[in-house]
């Protein structure tokens, strides 16, 4: 019996990921992805200050369309990265079969999504608003919202990481302990990468 992904990848992980790299494609990572750059692009503009500067509407549509592309991008870029990466510790996957088989670990992100969502559509304009520079506060939210979303984003966030050690360790023929060093590599070489132009363009600044 099929199970439904969405499901299933709470209990099943990696019964999910091997399911979905038997019968899903491109597509299906394309989709999850975006969904899931939803929530993303929400958490990008919160308590961004970019209500003053554009209309509320705009913010929003904005954040939807530029989360959900820069998603789908980065899933792309990331089984890149996990398939050479992996190789280096002794993997023998490839880079289709790695595209299809991240797809589940976005599923996390997608009710991430929808608990930002949620928040966007009660607070509405208050959501965007940048918190008062003369005062301590950190958001313009309420503070027991501001800590739901947060506690459930690190929640959804860590079991996220988790399908992906597993979904890496499938597709590379090893252990999920090994595809956790896998994603934690990259997430260094991508820290370092971005040090490293951070630091050339302050230098070109200065």
């Amino acid at each position: 019996m099929t199970r439904n992904p969405f499901l299933s990848v709470w209990t099943q992980p990696k019964e999910t990921v091997r399911e979905v790299l038997g019968s899903k494609g491109f597509g299906f990572t394309v989709a999850v992805a975006g969904a899931a750059g939803i929530g993303a692009g929400l958490i990008n503009v919160q308590d961004s200050g970019f209500e003053q500067s554009l209309p509320v509407a705009v913010v929003f549509l904005l954040a939807v369309l530029l989360g959900a592309a820069a998603a789908i991008l980065g899933a792309f870029i990331a089984a890149g990265l996990y398939t050479m990466v992996g190789k280096w510790f002794g993997g023998t996957g490839n880079y289709r079969r790695m595209v299809v088989a991240i797809a589940p670990c976005y599923i996390p992100q997608i009710a991430i999504g929808l608990v930002y969502i949620v928040v966007a559509v009660i607070y509405g304009e208050q959501f965007i608003q940048a918190p008062d520079p003369d005062s301590l506060e950190i958001t313009s939210l309420p503070m027991s919202t501001y800590l739901i979303t947060l506690l459930l984003s690190t929640v959804f966030g860590v079991w996220g990481l988790v399908i992906t050690a597993k979904a890496i360790g499938i597709v590379h023929g090893f252990s999920s302990w090994k595809g956790l060093g896998v994603v934690l590599s990259v997430a260094a070489f991508i820290f370092v990468v971005l040090l490293i132009i951070g630091i050339i363009i302050l230098l070109s600044i200065l």
